[in-house]
């Protein structure tokens, strides 16, 4: 979790879904720096979600670029399969995707699949839970099923930031929760941030945008405007 990358840098891009003809994504041009929360805001089928899909490598563009531009400035091009790796996704509902019958086993789910072993492997679940506010100790036996809605997010959640990820998306990440749990959400986002990572935080709720957005893009019809 130690990022090196300066920024993703998104070209021209242009997307539309297999079998349709019609374009969601239109000729978008935006950066999202590491060390830094970008915003992405927008009426509701703006293309919003589909842009963080097609950042995260769940699908190629069409045409245009999406690359990566190093601390020297050199601009390397990054497909879908490096994108995967690179970036995390959580969805509006993460919590739904659970499945592992403890804690411990849920989140460490990706690193075991990444192949980490011994204390490494552990340490990385013991990282990730801390950072989503939870005490390893007292969730690692617990069925994620049984928690409260904020708790599984919050496990959720870990499970992505355990796959050590260099960026991260968060889609509508406060989408149900009481104060305490966008509270919570919010924190995450800002230790991330401190750790250097780039965060892309889609979301409607334009309160939590001006409190902890380092920028702002906005869509409208599939474009940045």
């Amino acid at each position: 979790m130690n990022p090196t990358m300066s920024k993703i840098e998104v070209v021209d891009l242009c997307f539309s879904y297999p079998g349709s003809s019609n374009p969601v994504l239109r000729n978008v041009n935006c950066s999202i720096h590491s060390g830094q929360i970008t915003a992405l805001i927008g009426a509701s089928a703006s293309g919003k979600t589909t842009l963080g899909k097609v950042l995260k490598g769940f699908f190629e563009p069409d045409s245009g670029q999406i690359g990566i531009i190093s601390p020297d400035g050199a601009l390397e091009k990054c497909g879908a399969r490096e994108r995967l790796r690179l970036i995390g996704w959580a969805g509006a509902h993460p919590e739904v995707q659970i499945f592992a019958p403890t804690v411990w086993e849920e989140v460490g789910f990706a690193p075991s699949n990444l192949g980490l072993k011994g204390s490494e492997f552990e340490e990385r679940i013991v990282s990730s839970l801390e950072l989503v506010g939870l005490i390893p100790e007292m969730f690692r036996e617990k069925n994620p099923l049984s928690l409260s809605g904020g708790e599984k997010r919050r496990i959720a959640l870990a499970g992505v930031i355990a796959m050590g990820c260099q960026w991260y998306i968060f889609d509508e990440p406060t989408a149900g929760l009481d104060y305490m749990g966008c509270r919570q959400i919010i924190e995450l986002a800002e230790k991330l941030k401190q750790m250097g990572c780039g965060i892309l935080w889609i979301s409607h709720d334009l309160e939590i945008i001006d409190r902890i957005a380092d920028n702002l893009l906005e869509m409208k019809s599939g474009s940045i405007i």
